[in-house]
């Protein structure tokens, strides 16, 4: 599969939501994803969606220009309110997990879809709206773009069925991949630097240092995980 044409965060998107027939991008800005994904016989038919007509007509004009105006159908909807319900796969990338969370709340997608779902912030909000609404994630996919970390969730329809609240900060069946433990390095820095705010503080939290605590100890568990995997794997 040749994903050279995106970014990396979109070639993981767009492996991580192939094969299907329909795809859905909301949020779809230039339409590169289903542009490429249509290009590589990715899927068959795709919808470019997006809110805002300056998007929608950048995507217009991109879908034009690979002539494939007959297959990618660009549609203005807010979230999933207009896009027809024959998709397979759908993609809500390059927004914050609260908004995602809105997105799916306001207008559940089709049963049986693939969901690929890609945070820019809160991802922890958009676990807990999962893991609370009877969807389970299938896998999550690091990827590094210069100093910028991606995490990406791949999700189906299927209750979680049990999960506690630091579930939510932490990334759920991660792909073992050399951005992995770049990624989960990141999220150790940021809990390392609340931690020690926390032990500074005059008047002590010790609830909230001992949450900072465990959620450290699980997070490095995971990061010796996959870098030892990734380590024996290269010898």
């Amino acid at each position: 599969m040749d994903l050279t044409m995106l970014s990396p965060r979109l070639a993981a998107v767009a492996e991580l939501a192939s094969p299907c027939t329909v795809l859905a991008d909301v949020g779809t800005d230039h339409a590169r994803l289903p542009v490429f994904m249509i290009q590589q016989g990715l899927c068959s038919r795709a919808y470019a969606c997006d809110v805002n007509d300056g998007p929608l007509q950048r995507a217009a004009s991109a879908v034009a220009e690979a002539g494939l105006a007959d297959v990618i159908a660009t549609v203005k909807s807010d979230g999933l309110h207009a896009v027809s319900k024959d998709y397979d796969a759908l993609v809500i990338a390059g927004m914050g997990g609260d908004l995602i969370a809105r997105i799916l709340y306001e207008c559940p997608p089709v049963e049986g879809a693939r969901l690929i779902l890609q945070p820019m912030t809160k991802p922890e909000t958009l676990r807990r709206y999962l893991f609370r609404h009877g969807y389970s994630i299938l896998r999550e996919r690091a990827v590094s773009e210069g100093e910028k970390s991606y995490i990406i969730l791949s999700v189906t329809r299927c209750p979680t069925e049990s999960f506690c609240e630091e579930d939510c900060y932490l990334p759920q069946n991660l792909d073992c991949t050399p951005d992995a433990p770049a990624y989960l390095e990141k999220l150790l820095t940021a809990h390392q630097r609340r931690l020690l705010g926390l032990r500074r503080a005059e008047v002590p939290d010790f609830d909230a240092m001992a949450w900072e605590e465990r959620m450290y100890e699980r997070l490095h568990d995971q990061w010796k995980r996959y870098s030892r995997r990734l380590h024996d794997d290269a010898e």
